[in-house]
């Protein structure tokens, strides 16, 4: 019977991780004329041909309405002509009820021409949400751990 309680906690553990592993992310930069940005899965696959909006953030509350809606290209990327003073918040939703939000400020480019500056923005995206080897060891760690930390209350309770 205990031997069946570790098991279905250990494969409950194994389940939980593959439901975050697959997430949706953004990012957007807004230069004055124009927000682009891209939006992937965590697995660094592009989220092609999902639904955006676009609200202009702002202290009358106008946020509940979209100023813009598109749809990214089939490498996940988009471009929006938008005027006027940002910050504006970009909305994806993908397949499956995937969704996220991010901030579009105003970015001024002074040393970076547009294209460097996006290949930029992108890199420091793709490795901020990348999953690393350590990622997977320390979470390894921890359900061991806490499996530890059961038996030895059990252990206590036991002895009692």
């Amino acid at each position: 019977m205990k031997l069946k309680q570790y098991l279905l906690g250990i494969l409950f553990a194994f389940v939980s991780l593959n439901t975050s592993a697959h997430s949706l992310h953004l990012f957007a930069l807004y230069d004055g004329h124009e927000i682009s940005g891209k939006s992937f899965y965590s697995d660094q696959s592009p989220a092609a041909e999902t639904y955006l909006e676009v609200f202009r953030l702002g202290k009358d509350g106008s946020e509940n309405v979209p100023i813009a809606t598109a749809k990214t290209d089939v490498y996940g990327s988009f471009s929006i002509p938008i005027s006027g003073d940002g910050p504006f918040k970009v909305v994806v939703e993908g397949a499956e009820g995937h969704r996220a939000e991010g901030i579009a400020d105003n970015v001024v480019k002074r040393t970076l021409g547009r294209a460097e500056f996006e290949v930029l923005r992108e890199d420091i995206q793709k490795l901020k949400h990348k999953i690393y080897l350590h990622d997977l060891i320390g979470g390894i760690g921890y359900i061991f751990g806490l499996f530890g930390i059961i038996t030895l209350l059990k252990a206590r309770k036991d002895k009692s």
